[in-house]
């Protein structure tokens, strides 16, 4: 099947476009890009496309916006472009310039697509991304939903609604693809360091894998699939437990620990109702073997301090109840 024809079913069998939508696409200069570009105008989206300059790499930099300029020149397509002192943001905000970077670039996608009145936000990732994601979560310690790998349709902090329609192709077919249509791309330099993470999952762990087994992208991106499905059962069966084995009161949650007990994984509904709420995995499981503990407060309570500054809640233990009151959920938060 061709490579068009494959995204298009993807995008319906996904729900990711409709033919009245108009897709803000997000076109750095890179092969993926273009070829979501080419892509979604050869199949009659309508679409408008964004570039940032994050001026970190000299002249690089400026090199991929003028040929993204002369891309969407040539094809007739209205582009938008932001120029960014990405390095000095990173030191106002104490970001990374991988974060300054990505907060950067998703405000002002945001805000191309509210002048122009895109509904989707239309990104460039794909297989080898996704595999990619897929190790370096596993290697970083993840739960299940970490090991589902890119979602093709997801909702940001700032509320765009994100899709990736090349998620079904590879990196060979993309590039073939591109070589097809006569385009041409830029390559970033950085891309071809080994200095982070990723690139080194993608310069020296992924062609490993393909070396044992061609088919080691794929495979994994079907794993993921296969996970996503699994993931569907756990949901379900965790609101189950939850719904049974606690209570929400005011400033005050409940969990019932003989009914826990009962639930098939007893630490993992602990952990979907406390992780949200800040506590570690050291203080899930210690909460989980509790003997039980008391302390002279009028309330009752131990206090507990939550990481990253989550502030501090009252826990009480019992041989019946794990009690947990935040003063702040009496507020409405």
């Amino acid at each position: 099947m061709d490579a068009e024809r494959l995204v298009q079913r993807f995008i319906a069998a996904e729900h990711l476009l409709t033919a009245d939508e108009r897709v803000l696409v997000a076109v750095s200069g890179g092969c993926d890009s273009v070829c979501l570009l080419l892509m979604l105008t050869g199949l009659g989206y309508d679409c408008v496309a964004a570039h940032c300059n994050f001026h970190l790499r000299g002249e690089e930099s400026m090199r991929d916006e003028r040929f993204v300029r002369s891309l969407c020149e040539g094809m007739g397509v209205k582009l938008h472009v932001r120029d960014f002192d990405t390095a000095a943001w990173a030191r106002q905000e104490r970001l990374s310039i991988e974060m300054a970077a990505r907060e950067l670039r998703y405000a002002f996608f945001c805000e191309v697509m509210a002048e122009e009145r895109c509904t989707k936000l239309a990104v460039g990732h794909h297989k080898d991304d996704n595999a990619e994601t897929f190790l370096l979560n596993a290697v970083r310690k993840t739960g299940v939903r970490g090991l589902c790998g890119i979602k093709p349709l997801s909702v940001n902090s700032l509320g765009c609604t994100v899709v990736r329609p090349l998620l079904c192709l590879g990196r060979e077919d993309i590039e073939r693809y591109v070589g097809e249509k006569g385009a041409a791309w830029v390559t970033d330099s950085t891309n071809l360091e080994d200095d982070a993470a990723r690139n080194k999952v993608r310069l020296h762990v992924v062609p490993a894998l393909k070396r044992i087994n061609r088919a080691a992208v794929e495979n994994l991106c079907d794993t993921m699939q296969n996970l996503s499905e699994v993931l569907k059962i756990y949901d379900a069966e965790m609101e189950r437990c939850i719904h049974r084995c606690t209570r929400r009161e005011g400033d005050t949650l409940y969990i019932y620990r003989e009914k826990l007990a009962a639930c098939t994984s007893p630490i993992s509904v602990l952990h979907e109702v406390l992780a949200p709420l800040g506590f570690n995995e050291t203080q899930i499981r210690n909460l989980l073997t509790a003997k039980g503990y008391r302390c002279n407060r009028p309330k009752g309570g131990k206090a507990v301090t939550l990481p990253k500054g989550r502030g501090t809640v009252w826990v009480e233990v019992s041989w019946k109840v794990i009690t947990i009151r935040n003063e702040e959920w009496g507020m409405g938060n």
